[in-house]
């Protein structure tokens, strides 16, 4: 695999556009607060109910709770595929991706 890395490191740029595309969406409080992210563990979507935004408080846990649960999604979203792209074979980090 060291010996390919220069034909491994554009399969990995072109892996971090598609999962710029990619999204997980996760909710907390029987859907109170509904995060969707993407690939990249950024938050490209954030619903509230009218009802949760009455208890700061409560909707601040939620929160963390919807977006601790998104990347550990997101992160599972971006492992899967970084194991199609290695044909299983199993790689610690990729600096960009995980």
């Amino acid at each position: 695999m060291m010996n390919n890395m220069g034909n491994f490191m554009p399969l990995v740029q072109e892996l971090q556009e598609q999962l710029k595309k990619m999204t997980v969406k996760v909710s907390a409080g029987e859907g109170a607060v509904q995060i969707v992210m993407n690939g990249n563990q950024e938050v490209v979507q954030l619903h509230f109910k009218p009802e949760s935004v009455q208890d700061p408080a409560r909707l601040a846990q939620l929160t963390t709770e919807a977006f601790n649960e998104g990347m550990r999604e997101s992160k599972k979203m971006v492992r899967e595929q970084l194991s199609k792209l290695t044909g299983g074979l199993a790689i610690p980090t990729v600096p960009g991706l995980i």
